[in-house]
């Protein structure tokens, strides 16, 4: 096989593995769309074809199942440490991605990336030199196009992940406060807990999916409170869950008020969200010296400078004249 074939092939592989991811994510957002409409249409009094919908978002959702089950048997190729993949699954866990096949799918995307990239690279760098030197150029950049190409998906995973998790810590005072109000209202937890979700989900749609996983491994699955929380906190890796966690595990082993225990809570919770935000006002000034050295620096530079220059300038050309 000739160098050109070889390339060709590589290109075609590649631009097959690239036009399936983005064929991937379309009937993601597809599915996603075909299964809101319907609802939405019938929340708002709408007579619409729901059968029809339903059939296309079954279908569309079969496809998007066929299309994981190829990026999973592709993440199976991916050659990756023990410990990278342990990493990946507990971004994926805290990015809200929990199905069977969520780490296999996200290797899966890794792989088409890394043979996408070297594939672009082998594209691009060979028609640059001649010869063998362009092979070899080819490889290098291919090489060099994958790994950094293999990057991306790890790290938009892990900036959902943080920003799924900013989302869950935002609203912790505030479910903490509705849970108070409901259990002094004499309901017990898990009513309690349930009418906080009903409040949560149009404001903290994220926090109300988490409560709502708690309540069903308290009653479907049949663990404790404790242990429902402390799988809560697990998921979400924060501090403050488990000090909930603590709380109410302690509260119900001691048989103490759990109101006035959450009370106190969610006030230590407010005071840590207030010294969060301190901490980033303080950090503003020496954040903005940057900007203000590289924007407003040079125009003083101009505006002081500029006459000396100029009147340094006219002298030298006298001196030399």
């Amino acid at each position: 096989m000739t160098a050109d074939a070889a390339m060709s092939l590589l290109g075609g592989a590649a631009a097959a593995l690239l036009v399936g991811g983005g064929g991937y994510f379309a009937v993601a957002a597809l599915v996603d769309r075909a299964m809101v409409q319907p609802r939405m249409a019938l929340a708002v009094g709408i007579r619409t074809r729901i059968g029809d919908g339903a059939r296309m978002a079954e279908g569309v959702d079969q496809m998007k199942t066929r299309l994981s089950k190829l990026a999973a048997g592709a993440g199976r190729l991916m050659p990756l440490a023990p410990k990278d993949r342990e990493k990946i699954a507990a971004n994926l866990h805290r990015a809200g991605y929990r199905s069977a096949n969520a780490l296999t799918t996200m290797l899966g995307i890794k792989f088409a990336c890394l043979v996408g990239g070297f594939g672009i690279g082998m594209v691009v760098a060979t028609p640059l030199a001649p010869g063998m030197f362009g092979v070899l150029a080819g490889l290098v950049a291919g090489l060099f196009g994958g790994v950094l190409l293999n990057v991306v998906p790890e790290l938009l995973l892990r900036q959902l992940a943080t920003r799924r998790l900013r989302n869950v810590n935002t609203g912790f005072a505030e479910m903490l406060d509705l849970l108070v109000v409901c259990l002094e209202s004499g309901l017990t937890f898990e009513t309690a807990l349930k009418r906080t979700i009903d409040n949560l989900k149009n404001h903290h749609a994220v926090l109300a999916r988490e409560f709502r996983q708690v309540m069903l491994d308290m009653s479907v699955h049949g663990r404790s409170r404790a242990d429902a929380l402390r799988n809560l906190a697990d998921r979400v890796d924060s501090q403050s869950y488990r000090d909930l966690t603590i709380t109410v595990a302690q509260a119900e082993r001691h048989g103490t008020p759990l109101g006035e225990a959450l009370r106190r809570l969610a006030s230590s919770a407010r005071i840590d969200a207030v010294s969060r935000l301190q901490a980033k006002m303080a950090r503003l000034p020496t954040l903005l010296i940057i900007p203000s050295v590289a924007c407003i620096l040079p125009g003083i530079l101009i505006i002081v400078g500029g006459p000396a220059i100029q009147q340094l300038t006219a002298n030298l050309g006298d001196i030399s004249g």
